[in-house]
């Protein structure tokens, strides 16, 4: 991220292999950061607290989700991406289908 350059970035889980707290913390820097030099991208994490990003910068930051639905005891997905955070506790689910 350089000045006078247009960036765009794409990531996925930043820091996934550290301990939550670590990887939590670096992502919300590097998100202050691109905020800070107007650096535009998609940034995706399953940290619903980094979602809370969106009161510091609500005019930055946009919060989209795939939603999930349980029917008939079935984990179903309409991949339509929405608006804000992700509610659905899917990995609940799966752990009580599966223990």
């Amino acid at each position: 991220m350089q000045a006078g350059n247009i960036t765009f970035v794409i990531l996925d889980e930043i820091l996934r292999g550290t301990n939550s707290n670590d990887k939590r913390n670096g992502t919300i820097g590097l998100i202050r950061k691109m905020a800070k030099e107007n650096t535009f991208g998609i940034i995706a994490t399953h940290d619903v607290l980094v979602a809370d990003l969106i009161k510091e910068y609500p005019d930055y930051i946009a919060n989209k989700a795939f939603e999930s639905q349980i029917i008939d005891d079935e984990l179903l997905f309409d991949y339509k991406l929405k608006e804000g955070v992700c509610n659905t506790l899917s990995a609940s689910y799966l752990m009580k289908k599966w223990v």
